[in-house]
């Protein structure tokens, strides 16, 4: 087992981050199999393989330490090879200070992937902070700062599994915000509604904030997320709805105010605001990749901010 520093909630320049290249799995996508493993599409496998590369050398080129899952993995080998999706790590877990914070996957096309995972996780020193019981379907939540979580009611959660995720996670923050959101795959997590670029700046998508609870270990308080944002010091962005759906808010933050993102997620409008407020963008043009639904976010499991 190795030992590596770990934690993105303190939000410095990334340092260490987990992909996974799907060389084996992504072959077997047909026409006939592709909604079952959510994709859009068919996808072109050299190009779409030779596009993950791509990043991958974009993430060391900034300095990132990029770790290959299948390095990592002795014991569930033949998932590798089963399981297509395991191309999108930060689905799967998001990695806190505290451990690993795992999914349990909703789709049975991604059945068994924190399995994969969470060995990983292991054999890299990370242990799991939480995992979610068998059965129950929670994919994910946002770590806002050392004190603040964000979880969305999207379609990919269970209330119920929410629940306990929230009673468990105030051992550990001090206050979760909470949204219900519309239950469409175009929210399926949460950063397709709200990222951070700074510690004073984020992104969100306002029509998908339906209702927003702040709460604490005392209260459940019912709130204004761009009020409430406002009064702690964050500016909100809002995305439009092309924006939203070309992943605007799902982008990987490189530093506070430096983001990694697909070039077709923003508007020049929005570009040009952002630039404004100092925020610096490194491009990546997809075109394979989008067959599979997902941004460069997702395919980027943060291991380490050395904030």
């Amino acid at each position: 087992m190795k030992q590596i520093q770990y934690g993105i909630e303190k939000f410095g320049r990334l340092k260490t981050a987990m992909l996974h290249r799907p060389d084996l799995a992504l072959p077997k996508i047909t026409e006939e199999n592709r909604e079952f493993f959510l994709f859009d599409k068919v996808p072109d496998v050299d190009k779409y393989l030779e596009e993950h590369e791509q990043y991958c050398t974009l993430l060391q080129n900034q300095g990132v330490t990029v770790h290959r899952l299948s390095e990592h993995v002795h014991r569930n080998i033949d998932l590798l090879e089963r399981l297509p999706n395991l191309a999108y790590m930060h689905d799967i877990a998001v990695i806190s200070s505290h451990g690993a914070i795992l999914s349990k996957m909703s789709s049975r096309g991604r059945c068994h992937e924190e399995i994969v995972v969470r060995e990983a996780l292991n054999d890299l020193g990370i242990p799991a902070l939480y995992e979610p019981y068998e059965g129950e379907d929670f994919e994910g939540c946002l770590l806002l700062s050392s004190k603040t979580v964000f979880v969305a009611d999207t379609e990919r959660h269970s209330r119920n599994s929410i629940k306990k995720f929230i009673e468990f996670i105030l051992r550990y923050f001090d206050e979760v915000i909470y949204a219900l959101i519309p239950q469409d795959r175009r929210f399926m997590h949460p950063d397709m509604v709200l990222n951070r670029i700074t510690d004073q700046l984020m992104v969100y998508f306002p029509p998908a904030f339906l209702q927003t609870y702040l709460i604490t270990k005392e209260i459940s308080t019912l709130i204004d997320i761009k009020q409430w944002m406002k009064e702690h010091g964050v500016d909100l962005i809002p995305l439009s709805d092309k924006e939203q759906r070309q992943w605007g808010s799902s982008f990987v933050p490189l530093e506070p105010g430096v983001i990694i993102n697909y070039d077709i997620s923003l508007e020049s409008n929005t570009i040009h605001l952002l630039e404004q407020e100092g925020v610096r963008f490194i491009h990546f043009h997809p075109e394979a990749l989008l067959a599979g639904g997902g941004s460069l976010r997702c395919l980027t499991m943060r291991l380490w901010r050395n904030g």
